[in-house]
């Protein structure tokens, strides 16, 4: 069978084109591998973090960035602190104080008196009450040691009062005394010696007077009275004999009679 020539010729024709325009385009280049990168320096591990534990402080905060430029702001004001409320203030006690005698019961004094508690001597007063005291008081006196005790009422409580009291007194007597002796620069020569042996003497006494206290403590007691002998022969003549005159005097000294007494001191409180 005899093959029709043209389509045959027809398919050389295009592929002859086909190939010769393959032939004309550029051949595209093989693209390079990139360089090896240089080894890294070694680099040393990290130390192990620390546990987090309550006391771990927290990370500072990085700085703030700077305020951008412009006018400065006022600086914020401080909130004020609370005021201090003001100490008290301390007022006078203005209350009244009570009785001097009741804030000052103990007085020391010392008194100087005819036929007194004490004679020459000191005398401790208790106020018991405002209206009633205690006198206790010793000393020295004509008719020997002396010591007594005056119980006092107080008419009031005021600094200054007059008071009625009742006391008692004990002596220890003076023992024999000699007058005129014969080795007296001044004896009569034409009397005899005479010798008086005073007993110890006992004594009661009634008085009034005032007591005064002042409110920093000085104290006065003053009193007038009369004090009567309980053991009548308080003396006695062993030689020789007294004169009217001389007895009148004894009796004066030593049996008792007026009381005037004058006492100061300090009250304490």
């Amino acid at each position: 069978m005899q093959l029709d020539r043209r389509p045959l010729a027809g398919l050389l024709c295009a592929f002859s084109l086909v190939a010769s325009h393959a032939a004309a385009q550029p051949t595209a280049p093989v693209p390079e591998a990139p360089p090896a990168p240089a080894p890294a320096a070694p680099v040393a591990p990290a130390a192990p973090a620390a546990p987090e534990t309550l006391e771990t402080p927290y990370a500072d905060l990085p700085p703030a960035a700077p305020p951008a430029s412009g006018p400065a702001a006022p600086p914020s004001p401080q909130s004020p602190q609370p005021a201090q409320p003001p100490p008290p203030i301390a007022r006078p006690d203005k209350r009244p104080l009570g009785p001097i005698r009741e804030r000052r019961k103990l007085a020391l004094l010392g008194e100087l008196g005819w036929n007194g508690l004490a004679g020459f001597g000191p005398m401790l007063t208790f106020h018991a009450d405002p209206h009633f005291s205690l006198d206790l008081a010793a000393g020295i006196s004509l008719l020997g040691w002396k010591a007594g005790v005056r119980g006092r009422y107080n008419f009031v409580t005021t600094p200054f009062t007059p008071f009625i009291g009742l006391g008692a007194n004990a002596t220890s007597g003076l023992g024999q005394i000699t007058a005129n002796a014969a080795d007296d620069p001044n004896r009569d020569p034409n009397r005899d010696p005479v010798t008086v042996d005073l007993k110890p003497s006992y004594l009661v006494q009634s008085v009034v007077g005032f007591d005064f206290i002042h409110k920093h403590g000085f104290t006065m007691v003053g009193c007038l009275g009369y004090a009567w002998l309980l053991n009548t022969h308080n003396y006695d003549v062993l030689a020789g004999s007294l004169k009217s005159d001389e007895k009148r005097a004894f009796n004066i000294a030593f049996k008792g009679g007026v009381v005037i007494s004058l006492a100061t001191g300090y009250a304490w409180e």
